[in-house]
């Protein structure tokens, strides 16, 4: 079956409601490794309300209902598709809990090649109650199945090119054996990610940490290395998943500071492998 075009660019969900208490900041940034250290001056007011809660700026990535009931009926081929890219835009500091209105459509639809597959590109845009804007989360789809449809073939995106040097500051953070189990509960149940027997048909030893788990730790630690622990310094964070993370690993992020410009990447030392790829995150002036 081919990917249904004009079906996918006709897709327009709006006036969606949907919101989060302080119990949903306060599970996500746990789940992506806030207060492991639970007495760490600089990370307590993620992981205690009082007096104020600050949130990881990617936690927008898991807030809002997920775009793939857009791609209902275009024919795409699930079993082929994998996470490509993701990216939010900040217009102001999460608040520790919001109701939230939002809408969702299908920005770009790219193909690759029947041999290579399509690039799905879907965006939400949330605004607080009061109509402020709060954030816009993109994601990006390859549907490794479904290229050849006779749509586009160029994608009016490029990834960031990483820096041609060391990097500045290389930060570790060391990933628990339950951490899928925890990171879970943010509401993607894919079993892929916590029933060994599904992860071994699936063609993995074990289950694998989500990709948005390790996107979030790479947040955290551009806010540990170069943002003081301030979410409000981050304005956009963009990446490609390049390769899986397993729960237990340790995650080395790379990362370059060039002015307003954080470039990054994040690495699994003990296995030599790019798990994040072509990193990057605009900071407020």
């Amino acid at each position: 079956m081919l990917l249904d075009y004009e079906l996918l660019m006709s897709r327009r969900d709006d006036g969606m409601r949907f919101g989060y208490s302080d119990r949903e900041a306060l599970l996500y940034n746990l789940s992506i490794g806030m207060g492991r250290d639970p007495y760490a001056p600089a990370e307590r007011p993620f992981v205690f309300e009082l007096p104020e809660l600050q949130v990881v700026p990617t936690f927008a990535s898991v807030l809002s209902p997920r775009a793939t009931d857009l791609y209902e009926g275009a024919g795409i081929d699930w079993t082929r598709v994998v996470h490509g890219e993701q990216r939010i835009t900040l217009h102001r500091p999460l608040p520790g809990s919001a109701e939230l209105v939002g809408s969702r459509r299908v920005t770009e639809v790219v193909d690759k090649g029947a041999d290579k597959g399509a690039l799905i590109a879907s965006a939400i845009e949330a605004s607080l109650a009061s109509g402020e804007p709060l954030f816009t989360c993109e994601m990006v789809i390859f549907a490794r199945g479904n290229g050849g449809f006779g749509g586009p073939t160029e994608s009016s995106s490029t990834p960031h090119v990483l820096p041609d040097r060391e990097p500045d500051m290389v930060h570790v953070s060391p990933t628990r054996r339950d951490q899928a189990l925890l990171y879970r509960l943010n509401g993607d149940r894919n079993p892929l990610h916590a029933d060994p027997d599904f992860a071994k048909r699936a063609g993995f030893p074990e289950p694998i940490l989500h990709g948005l788990c390790s996107y979030g730790i790479a947040c955290r630690a551009v806010l540990a290395s170069v943002c003081d622990y301030d979410p409000g310094r981050i304005r956009q964070f963009d990446v490609r998943f390049s390769a899986p993370v397993f729960p237990g690993d340790d995650i080395h992020t790379d990362i370059w500071v060039d002015g307003d410009t954080v470039s990054y990447r994040c690495r699994v030392a003990q296995r030599d492998a790019v798990v994040l790829n072509n990193g990057r995150c605009l900071l407020n002036g």
